[in-house]
């Protein structure tokens, strides 16, 4: 018999830090995840700007919080901080997320509304229905759905979806996977999507 030790890679903080490199700084967050003492960690701000390579000096565990001290080992500035920044982002905002995005046809749509389930072939072939973060719905949409009639963007709310969630690695980042018919009654909204006069899908992911 054993238990789950759940490990973070990235310590990701709303205080503002005047960064020295060297210097060492207390961080406190909520949640049960630790840090391994022996392996640099992330440091971003609330929007997952890179700000530093640390290391975990010291930390303590108590019901849900987590505290201790961090040293900083590497600072991030200029383009190598965009560039790592913008990778955060498309890895891991959508996690965060409360919704998950489905893109579908208008008549798969009225199919699942009558049965109360989505049911794809991906089920059978790969164990899971693909679903998508908001940052990679314009990709997905003019890979796989340019042909499609009546195209939606189906707005999925994660703590109603019945079959387990994994985020797993696809091209471009992590993708929601869901692993079981997906329940009707999870998608709280539907958004009708043309193709633009070039022949592309240009979502606008900001307003959803």
């Amino acid at each position: 018999m054993g238990f789950k030790l759940e490990v973070n890679s990235i310590l990701r903080t709303e205080q503002n830090y005047e960064l020295k490199l060297g210097s060492i700084y207390p961080f406190s967050k909520t949640g049960s995840r630790i840090f391994f003492d022996d392996i640099p960690v992330w440091l971003t701000d609330k929007n997952w700007q890179v700000l530093a390579e640390i290391s975990i000096v010291s930390q303590t565990r108590e019901n849900d919080q987590l505290t201790g001290q961090f040293r900083v080992d590497y600072l991030y500035q200029g383009e190598e901080q965009s560039i790592v920044s913008n990778m955060f982002i498309r890895m891991y905002d959508g996690v965060l997320d409360p919704y998950i995005y489905l893109l579908s046809s208008a008549s798969e749509y009225e199919q699942a509304q009558q049965t109360g389930e989505f049911i794809r072939d991906s089920l059978q072939t790969e164990g899971f229905i693909h679903a998508s973060p908001k940052s990679q719905l314009n990709r997905v949409a003019n890979k796989f759905y340019k042909d499609c009639q009546e195209p939606l963007i189906l707005v999925v709310d994660k703590s109603k979806v019945i079959p387990k969630i994994k985020w797993e690695p696809a091209t471009g980042g992590l993708y929601p996977h869901i692993y079981g018919p997906l329940n009707a009654n999870s998608v709280i909204k539907s958004i009708s999507i043309k193709l633009n006069e070039k022949g592309e899908f240009d979502i606008d992911t900001s307003a959803l």
